[in-house]
């Protein structure tokens, strides 16, 4: 995993093109800015401010199949926070708004060489419905399911 972002910028002969995201259109570029900003604010401390994670305290975001997979995976971790190998994640999601929920998860999908669709306050607001009785964090166990 340390060396997958250096893997990234490297070519070979017979390594597959890498698959890139589309760009962002304006709106959604705004989303993005707006993740970063609380991204720094909420997050940077424990994930680290290029996604690297560290030990114990935070997982890694950049190239993360939690962070590249379902988009409604990290809305529920967000949300509800996650108990697995590194820890403790409280629900640092759970009093913002859907729109910065999915400003947030925005910009963690697309930031770091991630490559996952950009996130809209309906899907935030769809996901934290659908999960309103939850109470407690997610397992790593119940969310590897989901993000194939």
């Amino acid at each position: 995993d340390a060396a997958r972002p250096v893997l990234a910028l490297m070519t070979w002969p017979g390594k597959p093109a890498p698959v890139g995201a589309a760009p962002l259109n304006a709106e959604e570029q705004q989303r993005f800015n707006t993740g970063m900003a609380l991204y720094a604010a909420n997050c940077s401390a424990c994930h680290l401010a290029e996604g690297e994670g560290q030990s114990r305290v935070g997982a890694p975001l950049a190239g993360s199949k939690i962070v590249n997979g379902a988009a409604d995976v990290v809305i529920r971790v967000l949300a509800n926070g996650k108990e697995g190998a590194t820890g403790l994640m409280p629900p640092l999601g759970a009093p913002m708004s859907d729109e910065d929920l999915a400003a947030l998860t925005t910009y963690i999908r697309r930031a770091w060489g991630n490559t996952g669709s950009p996130v809209v306050p309906a899907l935030v607001k769809e996901t934290r419905q659908a999960y309103a009785h939850r109470a407690t964090p997610w397992t790593d166990t119940e969310l590897a399911q989901r993000a194939r």
